[in-house]
């Protein structure tokens, strides 16, 4: 067999742990409040903690591969104070004008800033008034947070490292780790995108995914949907936020919060689910 020939068959071998076909560029879209959605392919990924990686916590195990069934179109930012506001009518950020750490940022405009501060209810109410404008409706756009497996799964996009940057994250890869008295988080998208095209999957706000919390979701395997858990009203948060540290923010992490409860460190990021893309 020529060396050319067994290079082409190499090439044709699907790649598992990745989007079927990335080389297609992504679609975008914006919808009628200036929100700005990327297409996540369809594929396969493996879900959950690497036995190398020290920081992996047992809540990440067994890992397992999960099927991405159909395309989803993710928020390329955490949703802003802004967007938050002209969807609900107010503006609950800590560092928003009127919120209580205003001092801390003074005069800066924070508008773009991620919305924090942000109940898993407050997600929720939010993609549910979204889905409910009526460009909205006639455009077959529904709104709703992720699963943390779909979460991971645009995260990691087709990376098999702790981070979709590598196995270590750096100051000018997210904003995350700092715990000084002043600490803050920044405007979004003011560093790179993941591989496809998503900012600050790591670090800046904490992000609520639609699932209860259970330290044995992942056991036994899963399909990637997370049984309910009656009388559970912990939710999960995933990605960290500028004060966490590197470990918090890996691809793989999970963490949780009560779906009730106001944190300076949550926001959230939007999925849409496009019955006919426009």
């Amino acid at each position: 067999m020529s060396r050319l020939l067994l290079c082409l068959l190499c090439l044709s071998v699907p790649q598992i742990l990745c989007a079927e076909d990335p080389s297609p560029p992504l679609r975008k879209l914006t919808n009628s409040v200036g929100i700005e959605l990327i297409e996540i392919p369809v594929g396969t990924f493996l879900r959950g903690g690497s036995k190398d990686d020290p920081d992996a916590g047992e809540d990440e195990f067994p890992s397992t591969e999960i099927r991405i069934a159909k395309p989803l179109w993710f928020g390329k930012y955490e949703i802003t104070q802004s967007q938050f506001e002209r969807v609900m009518g107010h503006n609950p950020a800590w560092f928003g004008p009127q919120g209580p750490a205003r001092g801390i940022v003074g005069n800066v405009p924070t508008e773009n800033w991620p919305l924090d501060n942000a109940s898993w209810k407050d997600a929720v109410e939010f993609c549910r008034r979204l889905s409910n404008i009526p460009e909205e409706k006639k455009s077959g756009r529904t709104y709703r947070l992720p699963t943390e497996s779909e979460w991971e799964y645009a995260c990691r996009a087709g990376t098999t490292t702790r981070f979709s940057f590598g196995d270590h994250l750096n100051t000018s890869d997210a904003r995350f780790g700092d715990t000084s008295p002043h600490g803050h988080p920044l405007p979004v998208g003011s560093f790179p995108p993941n591989p496809w095209g998503l900012h600050d999957m790591h670090g800046n706000v904490w992000e609520w995914c639609s699932d209860r919390y259970s330290p044995d979701a992942y056991s036994p395997p899963s399909t990637g949907s997370q049984p309910e858990i009656p009388g559970s009203t912990a939710r999960v948060v995933r990605g960290g936020d500028w004060r966490a540290t590197e470990a918090f923010c890996r691809s793989s992490n999970r963490d949780l919060t009560r779906e009730s409860r106001r944190d300076v460190g949550n926001g959230f990021r939007i999925l849409c689910e496009v019955a006919s893309p426009r």
